[in-house]
């Protein structure tokens, strides 16, 4: 086999497989097609937060999401105390997995979370977006009162 492969100006692949090893079945790890897609939709959370709740904060400190191992979704107020200056963090809702979707809790008085109930007094499920949409609405006053 030649050691220059370029053909008028190209580079051309060798004849023989060189990779393949890479070629068959591979083992189901950590960084499985799965749990890459599930973190990429994980990395845009927090931008998707930011984005439909920004307007109740105003300037008033930084929303946050944050996500544990099984799944479960945390909005996060981060805002400075106006009279010690320290930083504080509010959690706003949680917004735990169902099969297909996700079933929104807020936190009660006392430090409790509670599965939120829509007009019609069912559990509230819905989508990703249906349940920040929910958030930003607020007709109970749960969460921004």
């Amino acid at each position: 086999m030649a050691r220059d492969r370029r053909v008028s100006g190209a580079y051309q692949l060798p004849a023989e497989p060189a990779l393949a090893i890479l070629a068959g079945p591979m083992a189901r790890t950590s960084a499985s097609r799965k749990s890459l897609r599930t973190f990429t939709v994980f990395d845009f959370v927090p931008f998707l937060v930011r984005r439909v709740l920004a307007w109740r904060i105003g300037p008033r400190g930084v929303l946050l999401s944050r996500t544990s191992p099984n799944g479960v979704l945390t909005v996060v107020h981060r805002l400075r105390d106006g009279c010690s200056g320290e930083i504080m963090e509010r959690r706003i809702a949680q917004l735990r997995p169902e099969t297909d979707s996700y079933q929104l809790y807020w936190k009660k008085g006392n430090g409790r979370w509670t599965a939120y109930y829509d007009d019609r007094g069912d559990a509230f499920v819905g989508s990703l977006a249906d349940c920040l949409r929910e958030i930003s609405r607020d007709p109970f006053s749960c969460y921004w009162s």
